[in-house]
């Protein structure tokens, strides 16, 4: 599992890496770029949980953001922390042209692109559901 979280971010960085940005920014993007999807996915999960049930909204801001600072603690110890992640993806470089690593990284792909259609898809029927009430 912990396998897949490093490759879904490998990803990303190694997007960045193309376009000749440094490492720590190119991991910063990938750390900025799912932890914000995710979030996204979580809200609007609670979001239809909630109006289905009719509940309040569990997710308030304040979670929010302290689920925020959490998160961004926990990308911290994984990746930042004595810069791990250098060491993680020297070797998924040196192995990238396996073809074991050539499918996790397109499974990786497929993750991160259904994650943003999702978010996308779930975000504009919540605005049609609030603008049609």
């Amino acid at each position: 599992m912990m396998e897949f979280y490093y490759i879904i971010h490998y990803v990303i960085y190694r997007y960045y890496r193309k376009n000749l940005e440094s490492r720590t920014m190119s991991m910063g993007r990938a750390c900025g770029i799912l932890m914000p999807l995710s979030f996204i996915l979580i809200g609007s999960i609670d979001y239809f949980v909630c109006l289905f049930l009719e509940t309040p909204l569990h997710v308030t801001k304040p979670v929010a953001l302290v689920c925020f600072v959490l998160g961004a603690i926990f990308e911290y110890m994984i990746f930042f922390r004595n810069n791990i992640y250098r060491e993680i993806f020297n070797e998924y470089d040196r192995l990238r042209d396996e073809p074991e690593m050539i499918e996790k990284c397109k499974q990786a792909k497929i993750f991160n692109y259904s994650l943003l259609v999702i978010d996308i898809v779930t975000l504009f029927i919540i605005d049609y559901i609030n603008n049609h009430k």
